[in-house]
């Protein structure tokens, strides 16, 4: 019985984990900006890491392995914002046709950097 509840759970994990990862592909190829499909690929990434590797957490028990995971799941989630939040301000400071996506408010401060 007990092998069954744990069955669920990891099947519940690794399939609520694959329907966020579609609507984050969805929202990828479907948004038409490159800002915004960097947001639904960023917001989504780290909640379809947390799933999957909770998923096989709970599918080998707890052991050595399962720390691997959590570790894993740990640096990804360390790097994964600051890479993606990296990459956006690169395409914010670098577009010259920002406006036309978005609306743009330079404050005092940055009039000031450039």
């Amino acid at each position: 019985m007990l092998e069954w509840i744990r069955f669920g759970l990891v099947a519940a994990c690794f399939a609520a984990g694959l329907v966020t990862l579609f609507i984050s592909l969805f929202g990828t190829f479907r948004l038409s900006y490159s800002l915004n499909r960097m947001h639904a690929a960023a917001m989504c990434d780290t909640l379809v890491l947390m799933l999957f590797t909770t998923g096989c957490v709970l599918a080998c028990g707890i052991n050595v392995v399962s720390f691997k995971f959590v570790f894993i799941l740990l640096m990804l989630w360390c790097t994964s914002p600051v890479v993606s939040h990296i990459l956006m301000k690169t395409r914010y400071l670098t577009d010259e046709h920002l406006s036309d996506h978005c609306d743009v408010r330079i404050d005092d401060s940055q009039k000031e950097e450039e």
